[in-house]
């Protein structure tokens, strides 16, 4: 399988996961779960909701950076050679 290939699989994985979380965190909010978890503050339970929030940017966050990565490589791989300043190719 082709570099690009593999690149156009890795965009659309990291993409459905991407929609997933979001999905995820719409729904929660739209169900109340998320005013339940905050009202957890104030009790004995509050590191749940402090732990779940950051569980879900660092998440979000590490797919969203490889996405960009992937995205980026799959841009930027057209012919496969690059060139130096001086004009010689690196490949």
């Amino acid at each position: 399988m082709s570099k690009r290939k593999r690149n156009i699989i890795w965009v659309v994985a990291l993409s459905v996961i991407c929609g997933l979380i979001i999905w995820h965190t719409v729904y929660w909010h739209s169900t109340g779960m998320h005013l339940e978890m905050f009202q957890w503050l104030e009790a004995d339970r509050g590191h749940i909701t402090v732990l779940y929030n950051l569980g879900l940017m660092l998440g979000l966050g590490i797919v969203l950076g490889s996405l960009m990565v992937k995205i980026t490589d799959l841009i930027g791989d057209r012919n496969g050679e690059t060139k130096n300043f001086d004009g010689e190719k690196d490949r």
